[in-house]
């Protein structure tokens, strides 16, 4: 009685512990598996290219707020004390503000702004490519995952082919070429299977590596993807838009070459609120007595000699522009023939994989009766290998093009500019 009390107390501390443990263990480990959509909220959180993309972002919306910052006036309180020959003092305020013709602060302005409209737009799009990043890498373990499966099934098979024919040898049914057949056979799925191991350890290795987290083992939750039958339509994707925002860059910074070209003009206003000391008794905070003084000017000038250099720095200007705008028509046909092939790879990537399902499912009608057959005597070991071959590459066949297609349909959506795993 004390004995199955004390197992009983056993159980309960076991399940106990159990609980806490799962109550503290983030979802995707409660049931001992990764799941997609959190590694991905994980690698966003933790991958290093996406905080670099995050920060930079930051730096671009900080110079955006500094280039309206330079519209303000400069405005200055001092205070000094003069010794030596005259004791005194003195303190005052000063706000000043200078306007020209070609004034940097409003075309450095006009540049923030299209750099941080860039940089949204870069930057949601480093997003998506981060999600598929994660996306493609989880993918492809799960493809060397069930390579490892598939491996796996077809040692099994041939040691069940081996086992047999070894026992049909010992009953001198068949020859000992028979029997070396099997065992090469047997030793070509242990190669195969220690191959596709490795293979599924490197490809995990490279997950976790881009997620820059730990890999605590668990196993693979497969995603619930669907294919999309949709006939997808091309869209101006973001990179165009990016590269037609810094067309007009280009075109701000152009019009302001072209200005250097006129008389420079700046108007300056200057005003003063000071309090000029006399003796060291003064009071500086006798405030009625600071006087005010203001100063408006209007200053232009032309510059000769400059002449020369502004028109080469115009013409570079300018050369460069129309660089832009030949590297904007190139991207802009490259891109739509990018996408014509993008769409035509998934076609051709569905009539494949509705093949290689014709032909699995073949295969394995074809061993089952090759095994029968052979069973019975009237099949070689040479056909009944044959027909394992065909299987276990119609089964390998079959499984990369499926995994192939979800990656591709979520290329298309990268490309479009489109929502990730209609997530991100």
């Amino acid at each position: 009685m004390e004995l199955t009390n004390l197992k009983r107390c056993l159980h309960l501390v076991i399940i106990t512990g159990i609980a806490l443990v799962l109550n503290t263990t983030p979802g995707y480990a409660q049931e001992l598996q990764y799941d997609l959509y959190d590694l991905i909220e994980e690698g966003l959180s933790n991958s290093i290219p996406y905080q670099t993309d995050e920060l930079q972002k930051m730096n671009t919306y900080s110079n955006l707020l500094s280039s309206y910052f330079d519209f303000l006036p400069s405005a200055t309180i001092s205070t000094s004390r003069h010794y030596f020959d005259t004791d005194s003092k003195s303190a005052g305020f000063n706000l000043s503000k200078s306007i020209s013709l070609n004034e940097p602060t409003y075309f450095n302005w006009r540049r923030a702004r299209i750099d941080w409209e860039n940089a949204r737009l870069e930057f949601d799009e480093s997003r998506k490519a981060t999600v598929f990043e994660i996306f493609s890498r989880y993918i492809r373990v799960l493809e060397a995952q069930k390579r490892v499966m598939i491996q796996q099934n077809n040692l099994e098979l041939q040691e069940k082919i081996y086992e047999q024919i070894e026992l049909l040898y010992e009953q001198q049914q068949r020859a000992l070429i028979d029997l070396k057949t099997s065992e090469i056979a047997l030793i070509n799925a242990r190669i195969s299977l220690e191959n596709a191991e490795i293979d599924y350890q490197r490809t995990r290795e490279l997950l976790f590596l881009y997620l820059n987290m730990d890999d605590e083992g668990y196993d693979l939750r497969e995603p619930a993807i669907e294919l999309t039958d949709e006939e997808f339509e091309y869209s101006e994707p973001i990179e165009l838009t990016i590269a037609d925002n810094n067309l007009k860059r280009s075109s701000i910074s152009l019009w302001q070459t072209r200005l250097d070209f006129l008389p420079s003009i700046s108007l300056n206003y200057n005003y003063s609120h000071s309090y000029p000391g006399k003796a060291v008794t003064d009071d500086l905070f006798d405030f009625d007595r600071y006087r005010d003084s203001y100063t408006l000017s209007l200053t232009a000038s032309y510059s000769l000699f400059n002449l020369l250099e502004h028109r080469q720095v115009y013409q570079r200007s300018k050369r460069n522009l129309l660089v832009q705008e030949m590297q904007y028509d190139y991207l802009t046909s490259s891109k739509e023939q990018e996408f014509t092939q993008l769409v035509r790879d998934w076609e051709n990537q569905q009539r494949l994989y509705d093949l290689s399902q014709q032909r699995h499912e073949l295969a394995g009608e074809n061993l089952d009766m090759a095994q029968e057959r052979f069973d019975l005597g009237i099949m070689s070991l040479l056909e009944l290998d044959q027909a394992t071959s065909d299987y276990l590459e119609a089964e390998l066949d079959l499984s990369t093009r499926y995994y192939q297609l979800m990656i591709k349909q979520e290329e298309i959506n990268l490309f479009l500019s489109r929502r990730i795993l209609d997530r991100w």
